[in-house]
């Protein structure tokens, strides 16, 4: 079954046990980790447990497959339910899980997580369709949801949000959950002691220049073919710990609505109605910059630009070569596109 976020609310307030398997996936790693945290607490007390919680990579369960069934069978010596979590998992895992769903041995509860799987994947189908699993997607954040975020973590802390330091959050957060939170962490702790009310000085001094903004600059000085701002933004992401393939999905998620725009004005669509069909909507500081880079990208150039993106994350997953090299030659590659 398809969980929504409000599904995997009830569950992790309580479990399910004829839920057997959960897979969390999806474009945002930061939210991805995140709530498979949360999950993994509801099972057991401390997901570090050794005698309750089994570890096992992708790598792992295709060596060996009957791993996974035999965690899943094993007794706790200490009681309780046992957790196994399977990491990065993807489509050649698929036959595998369908088979343990099939007839799942123990009682142990399976957290799966995973990364950006489209609609027709494999691994995803088989969580959906099986009535003893379920699969939860974590998108971007939209406006909608950084409100939720921001409320959550501020409001949580006693603290009130200004309407002008609200705009300046929603524009500044969204490219990673734990990024976003992090970030709000950060502003809370700023405003311990204060006057209890954030005002858009206070967001701008926390979030301003924060690693959220950090990380979205590497994207948007490849865009603009700008070799110098991108070195910069490449050192500030690496003295931040910025996650190399994020920083890849970030700029292809970047290419990505510039490439629908792109594809709507070039079949005539007026500019204006173009903006208002991304989803989520463009925020006026982001439409402003698509209209510069309208007249460097074409939609052929985009889609070039795109397929770099990918093979460069694949490099990153595959070859063993350091992620942030691969990671930086292909956002040079990205500012030659730009310039020619």
């Amino acid at each position: 079954m398809k969980f929504t976020p409000a599904q995997l609310k009830r569950f992790t307030d309580r479990p399910d046990a004829q839920l057997r398997a959960l897979l969390v996936f999806g474009a945002d790693e930061g939210l991805v980790r995140e709530r498979a945290g949360v999950v993994a607490k509801a099972i057991v007390e401390d997901p570090r447990d050794p005698f309750r919680v089994a570890d096992l990579d992708a790598a792992t369960l295709l060596a060996d497959p009957a791993r996974l069934a035999d965690e899943a069978a094993a007794i706790s010596m200490m009681g309780g339910r046992r957790l196994v979590k399977v990491g990065r998992a993807g489509d050649r895992h698929a036959k595998l899980f369908a088979e343990f769903l099939a007839a799942p041995p123990g009682d142990g509860f399976v957290l799966v997580t995973g990364d950006d799987l489209g609609r027709q994947s494999s691994l995803r189908k088989a969580f959906e369709e099986a009535p003893n699993a379920a699969a939860v997607e974590c998108g971007y954040d939209s406006a909608e949801t950084i409100d939720g975020l921001i409320d959550q973590v501020l409001a949580g802390q006693g603290l009130v949000v200004s309407e002008e330091a609200r705009l300046h959050l929603r524009a500044s957060l969204g490219g990673d959950r734990m990024v976003s939170r992090q970030e709000l962490d950060k502003l809370a702790l700023y405003k311990l002691g204060g006057d209890g009310v954030v005002s858009a000085e206070d967001a701008r001094a926390c979030v301003g220049d924060s690693a959220a903004e950090a990380f979205d600059a590497v994207g948007k000085a490849a865009a603009r073919g700008d070799m110098k701002a991108l070195i910069a933004a490449l050192a500030k992401a690496e003295e931040t710990g910025e996650s190399a393939v994020g920083l890849l999905r970030l700029t292809s998620r970047r290419m990505q609505r510039l490439h629908l725009v792109a594809s709507l004005a070039e079949r005539g669509t007026p500019i204006d109605a173009a903006f208002k069909m991304l989803r989520p909507p463009a925020f006026q500081s982001e439409g402003n910059e698509m209209r510069q880079l309208l007249g460097r990208w074409t939609t052929k150039k985009l889609a070039t630009a795109l397929a770099l993106l990918l093979e460069a994350e694949m490099a990153c997953k595959t070859t063993g070569m350091p992620a942030e090299a691969i990671t930086a030659r292909a956002m040079m590659r990205l500012v030659a596109a730009a310039r020619a």
